[in-house]
This record gives C-alpha cells, sequence and structure tokens, in this order.
C-alpha cells in the first residue's frame, strides 16, 4: 500500500501527518528511543536485517530527534504477529519512507506485551510505550517520558 509514495505525497503527507518528535526528558542513560535504534542486536548496514517472519503492520512513527551514524532518519513500527507485537526501528533517507502492510519482523524487534493502558518490552521492563489520545507515541525509560512521536499511520 505505501511501498512506492511520490516525493510530492510523501511531503504532503508528512505537512499533514507527522509534526516534531521532541525529546521531553533528559536522562543519564540513553534514550529508549537511542536504545531501540541502536540495540546491540541491530544488524550493521552493510547486511540485511534478518528477517524472523512477518507480521501485520499496527501503527508508524516517525522520529526526527535521532539519526543513524549514516544520517538515515528513524521511524518506529508497530507489527503484529499471531498473539505477540513487536515495535522495530526502521530507517530511510529523506522523505522516502516505505511501509509495508505486511512487513518483515527483524531480529532486531522488541517483543512488546500489553501492561495496563500501555505497552512493556518483554526484553527490556524498564522500556515502556504508550499511544496518546492525539495518537502520539510516548517512549518512557524507568517511568521517565524520553520522547513523544506523532504518528505517521
Amino acid at each position: 500500500m505505501y511501498k512506492n509514495l511520490s516525493r510530492a505525497t510523501i511531503i504532503a503527507f508528512a505537512a499533514l501527518s507527522f509534526a516534531s518528535c521532541n525529546n521531553t526528558a533528559k536522562t543519564d542513560k540513553a534514550p529508549v528511543a537511542d536504545t531501540i535504534a541502536k540495540a546491540p542486536s541491530a544488524p550493521t548496514a552493510t547486511s540485511p536485517p534478518a528477517v524472523i517472519d512477518t507480521g501485520k503492520l499496527v501503527g508508524a512513527w516517525h522520529d526526527e530527534t535521532i539519526k543513524t551514524d549514516k544520517g538515515e532518519s528513524i521511524a518506529y513500527e508497530v507489527v503484529s504477529s499471531g498473539h505477540k507485537v513487536y515495535i522495530q526501528a526502521i530507517t530511510f533517507v529523506g522523505n522516502d519512507l516505505k511501509l509495508n502492510d505486511t512487513p518483515p519482523i527483524t531480529a532486531a524487534a522488541s517483543e512488546i506485551r500489553k501492561e495496563g493502558d500501555g505497552y512493556v518490552s518483554v526484553e527490556r521492563p524498564d522500556e515502556s510505550y504508550k499511544v496518546d489520545k492525539k495518537g502520539n507515541l510516548l517512549l518512557f525509560d524507568k517511568g521517565i517520558l524520553v520522547a513523544t512521536c506523532k504518528k505517521i499511520l
């Protein structure tokens, strides 16, 4: 569905759909957004990520506050597969964001589980996620809000 959006469509979509993703708190530790984007198990840019499975795209959010070492932009996908839900960072250059209705779930994806009105990382229980009433993705580290991202999809 979103595989080959034209540049004009991306720009129009971006103008309407996503605003700045702002850090709202500073901590001594790297923000959750950084740990997701730079997870130790994250594949290097020279090799494609190992695909575990595919799933159904639940939502996507752009994080304008961080970039990869190569200057690529970061977005987060929430993907469901069976009874499991994952969050994973994806990269793109400029306005060339490509989303897939059935994205691959990579080895760098973090499984998350429902807890109260949000989600908690299964691998890193100090990391949690919540979608607010406006559709923003809120990222928490040890209960402290570290980033707020506007919804793309």
